[in-house]
């Protein structure tokens, strides 16, 4: 395999069937980019700005996301099984239209009174 360093400058590439196995990229300014049929298992994202972005047919089996910003996101059609959060700012948070800070504390006093 062989390896490209490119430092400080600007390219657009045209990738096809491309094999970057271990590569790393750092300060990348990838606006407008569209990645298709992409392979990102055993991959760390840190400092990713996906703001706009569109993930269609997107698998996070296993994955483990801290201190992601959801806000304004929006999921549809999307398979949640098994799905565990912990720790989170719920405000303004709602499953099919339910509000789900005001669904926690009704179960939360639910609880307390059991």
């Amino acid at each position: 395999m062989n390896t490209i360093k490119l430092h400080n400058c600007e390219h657009i590439f045209d990738l096809l069937n491309v094999d970057m196995t271990e590569s790393t990229f750092e300060e990348v300014d990838a606006t407008g980019s569209s990645l298709n049929q992409v392979n990102l298992t055993e991959s760390k994202l840190e400092k990713v700005k996906l703001e706009n972005a569109e993930l269609d047919s997107v698998s996070f089996t296993n994955a483990n996301m801290i201190s992601i910003n959801l806000q304004n996101a929006t999921l549809t059609r999307s398979n949640l099984h098994n799905l565990k959060i912990s720790s989170c700012n719920y405000e303004g948070m709602t499953i099919e239209g339910i509000e789900v800070f005001k669904l926690l504390q009704a179960y939360q006093m639910q609880q307390s009174a059991a």
